[in-house]
């Protein structure tokens, strides 16, 4: 079968079971199959408005609002069609077909105008995209993050929701238990709250290795995104996805240069 529907086991011995109608858990084939799909992945953090206070950092990485409404509206006009982490899978791993000019739009770490700023546009273009959840930060004293009850929003409008670990340490800094609880809680409280399998990944800082990568495997993800640039995704390294970082200096003239015109 295409995919197997397998009970969710979990390690924590406080997480719920998954609802009866959850879907069913995704299942990489054996062997994975030689197969490349050309499917460009862009990676935003932060939607909102630049203020010069901002560090350095955190305004490279905030896109404004009209320019990323921009920079949708571009993609749409010029033929380009959004997919799902699930159409991406199965086009990967089991070789069902995209469409024409596909691309995948992914977020960061959980920054609440994820929701505020950008979910409508999204949703008005008919376009799904992939937040990736820092989750000690969610429904936390910073209001810069989203809640649980923006996430479920979020997902009725066509996001799906990925890890980005508990902490954002990077795994390549920790021992194999270590990373692995990382891993595994992130996994686990997504999916008690949210009430499906979880098994999308972004590594924090973009930091993998071939250990790291085989952490991954083991704790139940079956697609990882990584820092590095390009379009060409192969489904015989699932975990090594390769993704264009979008900043607040891209633009739409760099989005198009960036996607080759």
């Amino acid at each position: 079968m295409r995919r197997a529907a397998v009970l969710l086991a979990l390690t924590a011995a406080s997480v719920a079971p998954a609802r009866a109608a959850a879907p069913q858990t995704l299942v990489l084939p054996s062997p994975l199959p030689n197969r490349t799909v050309t499917l460009p992945i862009l990676m935003y953090h932060r939607i909102d408005y630049l203020k010069p206070s901002l560090p350095a950092i955190t305004r490279s990485l905030t896109v404004d609002p009209r320019v990323f409404t921009a920079q949708m509206e571009w993609l749409h006009e010029h033929g380009w069609h959004a997919v799902s982490q699930l159409k991406a899978f199965d086009a990967l791993e089991y070789g069902t077909k995209l469409p024409p000019k596909p691309i995948m739009i992914t977020f960061d770490d959980g920054y609440r105008d994820v929701w505020g700023k950008a979910s409508a546009v999204l949703w008005r273009l008919h376009m799904p995209a992939t937040a990736y959840i820092i989750t000690d930060r969610i429904s936390g004293p910073d209001p810069s993050f989203l809640t649980w009850g923006d996430l479920r929003s979020l997902e009725r409008r066509g996001i799906a929701i990925g890890s980005h670990t508990v902490t954002h340490t990077e795994l390549t800094l920790l021992d194999d238990a270590e990373a692995l609880v990382e891993l595994r809680n992130s996994r686990a409280v997504l999916e008690q709250h949210l009430g499906h399998p979880v098994q999308w990944f972004a590594y924090p800082a973009g930091r993998e290795d071939p250990r790291v990568v085989q952490l991954v495997r083991e704790a139940g993800y079956v697609l990882a995104v990584t820092t590095q640039p390009g379009s060409v995704q192969a489904a015989d390294h699932p975990f090594e996805l390769h993704r264009y970082e979008v900043l607040d200096t891209t633009g739409v003239a760099g989005l198009a240069a960036m996607l080759g015109g």
